[in-house]
C-alpha cells in the first residue's frame, strides 16, 4: 500500500496483536509455585535502608512552601514544562537564564526533594524523585541540554581538563600492562581491568577504585555499554537507582517500585538480585506487560546457562512485552509515554530486549503465532532509527542506539542470507537485495558517530566481505572491501593481523581496478583467491559439498546436480549446493548459498544468446542504462542466473521463463573511480619500500579527480621530506574557486602553500600573494599575522600592500588604506 496509508490501517487493522495476556503465563511457571503460590512470600537478596545524601541535601530547598501537595503541584507544572520546551533536531540549543528544559527539570527534582524532606517515609515521593534524575540522563545525554550560568561554564571547562588528565592515566596503565603506543580502547580497558585486579589482590582499595572510575569512563565513552552510566556514583541514573531503592523499603509490596529498582539492577550486572524484584512484582501483577518483558530478559541473563524451558518462558515474556508496545502504538487513544514506563523506545535496555528476542526467534523458540526473528528485527530497526532522528546531540544515548541499529541490520543481514524473508524470490532477487544491504550497512557504519573501536571495524569488514562474496567482480564492493581491511590495519599498525590486513587491502584495491569497464558476471577475479578469509570460506563450502555428496543414496540424482552452482562447487569455485544456512568462520564470517553467489566459469552467458553473437563466453555490450544503473540508480540484475541456480525442484517448470529473463536483462558494467586508487596509493604509502607506487597513484587520482583535497594533502606528505618545492608544486595545482566560495578545505591547502613558501623564504614566489590573500579572507586577518611581519621585516612592502588591499576588496590608493599604510611605513 502507500505509505501515506499507512498510518490509518494501522489503526484499523484486524491483526494487529491485542496485547492480551493470560495470568496462566505466570502462575503455571515453577518459580512461582515454588516462591508465591503457598507462603507469598520470598526473600530478597537486596539490603536497602533508608537514608539522605549529601546531593539531595544539596537539593532540597532551603526556604519556601512547606506544604507536600503545593511541592507536588509545582514540580509537576514543571515537568510540563520541560516536556514542552524539549528541543527538537536542527534547534538552537540557546536558552535565556531560566528558560532551559533542563532548568525546569531541575526545579521539579528541588520540589519532589523538598516535599522529601517534609514527608520521608512517602515511598510515591522518593519513587518521583528517580523518575526526574533518571529524565536528567536524557536531558543532558540525548537533546544536549546544559546549564547557562557561569559556574556550570567553568566546571565544563574543568570537565574538559579532567577528561585529559584520565585519558593521560590510563595510557600510563596501558604501558605498565605492555600496550604501547595509543592502544585500541578494548585494550585500553582490559588494561584498566588487569590493573584493578592486581590493586585489590594487594589490598590498595584506594587506588583500585580510581582505576575502577577510570573503567567506567572510558566505557562510557565508548558508548555501547549501557551500564556505565548506572555504576557512576555521581550520575543521575545511580542516584535515581538510589531513590528506587528508597521507595521500595518503604513499599516492598509495591509491582511498580520493584520494577524500576529491578530494571537499574539489571543494568548493573546484579541479574540474579533483579530477577528477584521483577517476580516478587509479577506474583503481585502477573498481567504487566512491563514486568514480564523485563522478567524474560533477566532469565536469560543468569549465570548458569537457560534451559530450553527457561529460554521459551524468556522469549514468550518478550514476545508479550513487544506485543503490548505495538498494540499501544497501533491505538487511536495513544499518546505520548510517560517518562516512567520502561517499555519506550528511547530505552536502549528495552530495544536491547528486542534484539535478544531476534535472537531467540532464530532458532524458532516460540513457533506457534509468534513473531518471526525477521520482523522482530525489522520492527527494532524502525523503532531504533525514530530514536536516533530524536537525538538532538551525540552523545552516551545516541551512541547506544546507534549500536542498537547497527546490530539489528546487521542480524538482518544475516536472516537474509541464510534463508528469511526472501526464500521465496528468484535467486538474482535476493541476490541484488543481499549486495544493497551490504552496501547500506556500510554507509551506515562510516556514517555513525559512534567513536572508532575493534568492534565496528570487524562488523564493518563483516559486511564487506559478505558484499564482495555476493558480487565478487563488482569493482565498488571489491574497493569497499579494501578500505575496511585498511581501517582494521590503521586502527592498530603493530597488531599481528595488520600485515596480513594491508596485504589484503592492497588486493582487493587492484582487483576493483582491473574490473572497471568489465561486467559484473564471470569468475571471481585472481586477487581474492590470495585472501586468506577468502580461502576459508571455500574450505568450508567445498566440505559441505562433500559431505552431501556422500550423505546421498548410490544411484539417486541429487536435484542440484543439475545446478551450476554445485558443478562449480566440484571444480572448487562454486557454492555447496543447495543449502542455505551459512558455516560461521573468520571471525563469523557467513558463506553464502550458491544461488547468492556471482561467479565461476559456468557462470557466463550461453554462446546462442543475442548478447554473446560471434564468440563463446562474450560478455555483453554495455549501454548507457546499465552504466547509469551502476551508478546509484535502481540496479539491473545480470542476466546469467536462472531459477535453476537458487531453486533445483523447479527447474522443470520454470526453465523457459528463465532463459526468457537472462536475455532481458544485461549485465551491469563497472564504472572507473578514483577512490580505489586513492585507497590502494594510501595503503601502499603505509610502507617506505611501496611509497613510490603510491606517488604515482596519488597523480593519477588527482588527474581523474582534480578537486579531491586528500590527494593533494597525502601526496605533499610523503614528497616534502625529501622534496619540499615538488611538494609546493602539487598544491599550486589545486583547482581553487574564486575566494568568495572558498571552502574551510580549500583554506588547509592556501594556508599549507604560504607555510611552505615562508619556510623555504620563496617571497617572490607567484602564489605567494593570492594564497596569502585567500587564507587570510576565509580564516581571518589574525592568522596570517606572523606571516605578515615576517614580509615585513624582508621589506616586501610591496606585497604586503596588495595583500591587504585584495582581502578588503579596495584598491591600493584608497584613502583608509594610504593612512595605513603609513602608519605601518610602507609608504
Amino acid at each position: 500500500m502507500k505509505l501515506s496509508e499507512l498510518g490509518s490501517h494501522s489503526l484499523d487493522c484486524p491483526h494487529k496483536p491485542t496485547g492480551d495476556l493470560d495470568a496462566k503465563d505466570v502462575t503455571e511457571t515453577n518459580w512461582y509455585k515454588k516462591h508465591f503460590a503457598s507462603s507469598g512470600c520470598w526473600e530478597r537478596e537486596t539490603k536497602h535502608s533508608l537514608e539522605v545524601r549529601n546531593w539531595e541535601e544539596r537539593l532540597q530547598m532551603t526556604a519556601g512552601e512547606d506544604n507536600v501537595d503545593k511541592l507536588c503541584a509545582a514540580a509537576q507544572n514543571h515537568l510540563k514544562l520541560y516536556q514542552q520546551h524539549l528541543p527538537k533536531p536542527g534547534d538552537m540549543l540557546q536558552y535565556e537564564n531560566g528558560q532551559s528544559p533542563l532548568h525546569s527539570l531541575e526545579q521539579a527534582a528541588v520540589h519532589y526533594a523538598s516535599a522529601i524532606r517534609l514527608s520521608s517515609r512517602d515511598a510515591r515521593l522518593h519513587f518521583l524523585l528517580g523518575v526526574v534524575l533518571e529524565e536528567h540522563h536524557f536531558a543532558t545525554e540525548m537533546y544536549g541540554l546544559q546549564r547557562n550560568d557561569k559556574a556550570d561554564r567553568d566546571r565544563d571547562e574543568f570537565s574538559d581538563a579532567k577528561s585529559t588528565a584520565r585519558q593521560d592515566d590510563i595510557l600510563a596503565v596501558c604501558k605498565l600492562h605492555g600496550f604501547l603506543g595509543k592502544p585500541t580502547v578494548q585494550n585500553q580497558l582490559q588494561a584498566l581491568d588487569q590493573e584493578y585486579q592486581q590493586l585489590k589482590e594487594q589490598g590498595q582499595s584506594s587506588k583500585a577504585d580510581y582505576v575502577q572510575t577510570l573503567y567506567i569512563w572510558l566505557s562510557k565513552k565508548t558508548g555501547k555499554d549501557s551500564s556505565a552510566a548506572v555504576r557512576d556514583k555521581e550520575n543521575c541514573v545511580h542516584r535515581a537507582l538510589m531513590k528506587y531503592q528508597d521507595a521500595w523499603s518503604l513499599s516492598p509490596d509495591s509491582w511498580e517500585y520493584n520494577l524500576h529498582v529491578g530494571r537499574l539492577l539489571l543494568l548493573q550486572g546484579r541479574s540474579r538480585e533483579a530477577l528477584q524484584h521483577f517476580q516478587s512484582g509479577l506474583a503481585l501483577q502477573p498481567l504487566k506487560p512491563a514486568l514480564r518483558f523485563f522478567t524474560g530478559l533477566a532469565l536469560l541473563q543468569q549465570e548458569q546457562k537457560a534451559s530450553e524451558d527457561t529460554e521459551k518462558e524468556a522469549a514468550l515474556f518478550l514476545l508479550q512485552g513487544l506485543e503490548h508496545f505495538v498494540s499501544q502504538r497501533c491505538s487511536k487513544s495513544w499518546v505520548e509515554k510517560d517518562p516512567s514506563d520502561p517499555l519506550s523506545n528511547l530505552s536502549t535496555q528495552f530495544l536491547r530486549g528486542l534484539l535478544t528476542l531476534g535472537h531467540l526467534q532464530q532458532r524458532n523458540t516460540l513457533s506457534e503465532k509468534a513473531m518471526s526473528a525477521e520482523q522482530v528485527y525489522h520492527t527494532l530497526a524502525v523503532l531504533t532509527a525514530q530514536s536516533v532522528s530524536q537525538c538532538v546531540c551525540r552523545g552516551e544515548v545516541s551512541w547506544q542506539l546507534e549500536w542498537v541499529l547497527l546490530d539489528a541490520q546487521f542480524a538482518l543481514l544475516h536472516r537474509l542470507i541464510q534463508h528469511g524473508e526472501c526464500q521465496a524470490k528468484p535467486g538474482i532477487e535476493r541476490q541484488s537485495l543481499v549486495a544493497k544491504r551490504c552496501q547500506a550497512l556500510t554507509a551506515l557504519i562510516r556514517l555513525t558517530s559512534i567513536a572508532p573501536c575493534q568492534e565496528l571495524l570487524d562488523m564493518q569488514e563483516r559486511a564487506c566481505q559478505l558484499a564482495v562474496v555476493t558480487t565478487p567482480r563488482d569493482s565498488h564492493a571489491l574497493c569497499l572491501l579494501g578500505l575496511a581491511q585498511l581501517s582494521q590495519h590503521d586502527n592498530n599498525p603493530n597488531s599481528d593481523g595488520s600485515k596480513e590486513a594491508i596485504t589484503d587491502a592492497c588486493l582487493s584495491f587492484q582487483a576493483s581496478i582491473e574490473l572497471e569497464h568489465k561486467t559484473q558476471s564471470g569468475e571471481s577475479p585472481e586477487q581474492l583467491s590470495k585472501q586468506k578469509w577468502w580461502q576459508d570460506r571455500q574450505e568450508v563450502e567445498n566440505e559441505k559439498a562433500t559431505k552431501q555428496s556422500i550423505s546421498q543414496p548410490a544411484g539417486v540424482k541429487r536435484p542440484s546436480d543439475t545446478s551450476v552452482a554445485n558443478r562449480g562447487a566440484n571444480r572448487g569455485r562454486g557454492g555447496p549446493g543447495q543449502g542455505c544456512v551459512a558455516a560461521a568462520v573468520n571471525k563469523g564470517f557467513a558463506t553464502l548459498p550458491p544461488a547468492l553467489i556471482r561467479g565461476g566459469k559456468a557462470a557466463r552467458l550461453p554462446a546462442k544468446t543475442p548478447t554473446a553473437r560471434g564468440r563463446a563466453g562474450a560478455a555483453a555490450k554495455p549501454d548507457k542504462s546499465a552504466i547509469l544503473s551502476n551508478n546509484g540508480t535502481k540496479p539491473q540484475l545480470p542476466a546469467n542466473k536462472s531459477k535453476q541456480d537458487c531453486c533445483p525442484d523447479t527447474v522443470k517448470t520454470a526453465e523457459e521463463p528463465a532463459v526468457a529473463d537472462r536475455e532481458k536483462v544485461p549485465s551491469l558494467v563497472n564504472r572507473r573511480s578514483h577512490i580505489s586508487r586513492l585507497g590502494l596509493a594510501r595503503a601502499l604509502s603505509r610502507s617506505a619500500d611501496t611509497q613510490e607506487q603510491a606517488k604515482q597513484l596519488y597523480q593519477e587520482v588527482i588527474s581523474m579527480a582534480p578537486g579531491v583535497h586528500d590527494a593533494y594533502i597525502e601526496l605533499v606528505q610523503l614528497l616534502e621530506p625529501s622534496d619540499p618545492q615538488a611538494a609546493v608544486e602539487v598544491y599550486c595545482r589545486f583547482p581553487l574557486k574564486p575566494v568568495a566560495e572558498q571552502s574551510f578545505d580549500d583554506a588547509f591547502i592556501t594556508g599549507e602553500i604560504v607555510r611552505m613558501l615562508m619556510a623555504q623564504e620563496q617571497y617572490n614566489h607567484p602564489q605567494l600573494g593570492p594564497s596569502l590573500v585567500a587564507y587570510g579572507k576565509v580564516m581571518g586577518l589574525s592568522c596570517i599575522d606572523k606571516y605578515i611581519d615576517i614580509l615585513d621585516g624582508k621589506s616586501m612592502t610591496k606585497l604586503l600592500k596588495s595583500i591587504y588591499a585584495r582581502i578588503h576588496d579596495r584598491q591600493e590608493d584608497n584613502e583608509d588604506l594610504q593612512d595605513f599604510f603609513k602608519f605601518k611605513c610602507w609608504i
